[in-house]
């Protein structure tokens, strides 16, 4: 948990995406938010959490299911999505933030 604090105190835009490789539509919904963030939100961070391997990490900021979606501003959550999110709703919800903080 410290070095993820560390993590959201680096970056003053992160994107945290918890995924299971066995999740289809983790999978599918990786590369569209990869491409979002580097086409419209350059100055974000996005994390990666495999879901297995961060078990304890996933229950302390209490995020069970996958695709786990968290978006932090300077190190406070702003928003969160756990299962199907639409990229376009996505973008929606950063871009709003996006633009007061930078």
């Amino acid at each position: 948990m410290d070095q993820f604090n560390q993590l959201l105190i680096q970056f003053p835009a992160a994107l945290i995406y918890l995924y299971q490789e066995d999740c289809g539509i983790c999978t599918v919904l990786y590369p569209k938010v990869c491409e979002m963030l580097d086409k419209d939100f350059p100055k974000m961070e996005m994390i990666i959490l495999h879901a297995e391997q961060n078990r304890e990490l996933a229950a302390q900021i209490r995020m069970l299911s996958v695709p786990g979606i968290i978006l932090y501003f300077d190190g406070k959550e702003f928003f969160r999505s756990a299962g199907v999110v639409t990229v376009s709703e996505l973008k929606s919800r950063i871009g709003r933030l996006y633009e007061m903080f930078f």
